[in-house]
């Protein structure tokens, strides 16, 4: 047998290393071969050890304020964090969005929901971290710390502050602090609405310094694109791409050479026109339908004005709709108002139209002699011999009764009869001669308007080629109009 220092065991040969490793020790494994004489040992340098396991210090509270107090014993939090103070901070800026609230056309404002993760060094807070249960991590105030002075600068409605003065600033034992403040932005942004409702709008987010200059700050951009992992997709826009830059105002540093550090991000929002094709679009294009068919409906109707009116009215509607969404500015015109205007002008033409021509279908056809008639009824009625009456005269009373009679105008023959008639025996008697020379005038000129060429008379057959010609008109301009605009709109 064999003689061991430490503890040994006897390992059958056939069974597996597997059985004897998940014992809790190591053992030295000897395999035991029988001979015929002697029973001799053979060992195998196969040592199994017990695994060691790193027991780590854990800090204390004790150690946490202890760290606190000494890091904050004699810091300055409105001194830059850099020993040699011409030397410039620097921050590494990412952009994180939210949410997009909404994007209003009208006052050019754009309302989003975002974060940054602001990162520098600050050569005064940093320690050993041995020496304090080795912690490496510690949660501090943002007012016990130096932080940029960073704010938006293309905001809407008045300059705040990044952040709250509760929020917390993560800092670790080399002296990097970790900023991370939210904020819902309302930032100016210049629409372009000629496409309204298939266009895309570029916004800009623009995070500056306020007071210090490239020689004191820099600002450096971590990610060129906008981190959207936990964006919440918008129901109107969708957000197509993203992009970061550094930004610097030209003309915004207070000291000439020197510029204000800062951080753009530029949002490309599309879009999503589906609810506008129904609400807008399609109500349009069935309004330049019905305007087409004011002109295919029957004169004898009596509704053709009635729905160009109505036409009208709608088309200004949907003017007024449109033009409460958009902007009140010149520097870009929507195509789709400009399209609604080109309708509005051929229903109003329409109207117009319609007006014309059934003024000349429901004008009557008189003959030729019948407006002769009553064109020499009407001079001889309204002329001064007409209204002679001779006062004191039986006969001429019973002449003038008989002429206005019951109200009746008498014909131009029987006028001039009973003139003739009249007795001249009376005072200031009327000359025959005078009442001769009128008949043989009237006589004369009724001859002579008999003579004259008829003109031609525009009744029912012009109203209805009229229609015809108009229907053509406003078709094809409808149809073009509509076309180019769709063109424009979409594929422009």
């Amino acid at each position: 047998m064999c003689s061991f220092v430490d503890e040994v065991a006897m390992i059958d040969p056939f069974k597996s290393i597997e059985e004897i490793h998940n014992r809790d020790i190591g053992y030295l494994i000897l395999f035991v071969t029988p001979s015929a004489n002697s029973t001799s040992c053979v060992s195998h340098d196969l040592l199994l050890r017990e695994p060691s396991f790193h027991k780590s210090q854990s800090a204390t509270a004790h150690d946490v304020g202890k760290l606190h107090d000494d890091l904050f014993k004699d810091y300055r939090k409105s001194v830059r964090p850099v020993r040699n103070q011409n030397d410039a901070v620097i921050l590494n800026i990412s952009f994180f969005i939210i949410m997009i609230h909404d994007l209003d056309l009208k006052n050019q404002v754009l309302t989003t929901n975002a974060w940054l993760r602001i990162t520098w060094h600050d050569e005064f807070l940093h320690w050993n971290k041995t020496k304090y249960g080795d912690l490496t991590e510690i949660l501090v105030s943002r007012n016990e710390v130096w932080t940029p002075d960073l704010l938006v600068e293309n905001t809407a409605f008045g300059y705040h502050p990044l952040g709250i003065d509760q929020m917390l600033i993560s800092l670790d034992s080399e002296g990097t602090l970790i900023w991370e403040p939210g904020i819902v932005m309302q930032t100016i942004c210049e629409v372009n609405i000629a496409k309204y409702p298939f266009d895309s709008q570029n916004c800009a987010i623009r995070v500056m310094s306020w007071m210090h200059t490239n020689k004191s700050m820099i600002v450096v951009v971590e990610k060129n694109s906008v981190d959207i992992t936990g964006y919440y997709p918008n129901g109107e826009w969708d957000l197509f791409t993203t992009s970061v830059k550094a930004y610097s105002p030209e003309d915004g540093s207070y000291n000439s050479g020197e510029i204000l550090p800062g951080a753009e991000a530029i949002l490309e929002l599309r879009r999503r026109p589906v609810y506008y094709i129904i609400s807008t679009i399609l109500p349009i294009s069935m309004l330049s339908l019905l305007n087409v068919l004011v002109f295919m409906l029957p004169m004898n109707t009596g509704e053709k004005m009635t729905l160009a009116v109505t036409v009208l009215l709608s088309f200004t509607v949907f003017m007024s709709v449109v033009n409460d969404v958009m902007p009140k500015t010149s520097n870009s015109i929507s195509i789709l108002a400009v399209y609604l205007t080109i309708l509005l002008t051929l229903s109003g033409l329409s109207v117009a139209s319609t007006v014309m021509v059934l003024h000349f279908h429901h004008r009557e056809k008189k003959s030729r002699n019948q407006y002769v008639t009553e064109r020499v009824d009407d001079v001889v009625h309204n002329s001064r011999l007409y209204k002679v009456c001779r006062p004191n005269s039986n006969n001429n009373r019973r002449k003038t009764t008989q002429i206005t009679k019951n109200g009746l105008r008498p014909s131009t023959e029987k006028l001039l009869q009973d003139y003739m008639e009249i007795d001249d025996s009376e005072a200031n008697p009327v000359p025959e001669s005078c009442c001769l020379n009128c008949a043989s005038k009237v006589t004369k000129w009724q001859c002579c308007m008999r003579s004259r060429r008829s003109r031609k008379y525009l009744g029912k057959e012009f109203a209805q080629k009229l229609d015809n010609v108009l229907f053509c008109i406003v078709t094809i301009l409808t149809v073009l109009s509509t076309v180019i605009a769709m063109i424009l709109l979409i594929y422009w």
